[in-house]
């Protein structure tokens, strides 16, 4: 898969179904392995944009 968006290789198998393309695609232990790193990376301050609109938000409605 190599990193490829799974809708993509869907459309260029011509699969229909989703369900298709999954049956033939297999992640080799090193994407597993890959993927598990990137889930346990922490979640740094700057990715949580919600709670930084929101602290905005209320700032600029209070000085209104």
């Amino acid at each position: 898969m190599r990193g490829a968006p799974v809708c993509a290789i869907q459309e260029l198998a011509g699969h229909k179904d989703l369900s298709t393309s999954q049956r033939y695609m297999h992640l080799s232990p090193a994407a597993i392995g890959s993927a598990i790193r990137l889930l346990e990376q922490p979640v740094s301050e700057k990715f949580r944009g919600d709670i930084v609109e929101t602290a905005i938000g209320q700032i600029e409605k209070s000085s209104s």
